[in-house]
């Protein structure tokens, strides 16, 4: 039994966790991938409204494919150059849209509950 341990029960490690990423836990995503839609990413979500919107309005005009995809990739960088209306943007050097350290995917890893580090869901990463 650890010292000083009346339990003698030994907490593992957070990051051990398959569920533990940057300080979050994701059990509860991975159970039900998309479930918690409070959970996804503000800014991508703003994108898809905007894409959505261009398709809507692109269909009025009557645009060949190949002439859709110019008028979006145009759109599209000027919305990429827009200021990022999040409060917990924080930059990240990866190979993601919007390049925010706190996405996962298309979930905002801020937005799910935090790890204490123990919990009945542990489970160890498999091994590589």
């Amino acid at each position: 039994m650890p010292k000083g341990s009346d339990s003698g029960v030994v907490r593992l490690p957070a990051f051990g966790c398959r569920f533990y990423h940057l300080g979050r836990c994701l059990y509860e995503e991975q159970l039900n991938p998309g479930f918690h839609t409070a959970w996804r990413c503000s800014v991508q979500v703003r994108w898809e409204a905007v894409y959505d919107d261009f398709l809507s309005r692109a269909e009025s005009f009557d645009l060949n494919e190949t002439e859709l995809l110019r008028l979006w990739r145009l759109r599209f960088e000027r919305l990429a150059e827009e200021p990022i209306d999040c409060p917990g943007f924080s930059l990240a050097q990866v190979e993601t849209l919007p390049e925010c350290l706190h996405l996962l995917v298309d979930i905002c890893l801020l937005r799910l509950p935090a790890c204490a580090g123990h919990c009945t869901n542990y489970r160890l990463h498999p091994k590589a």
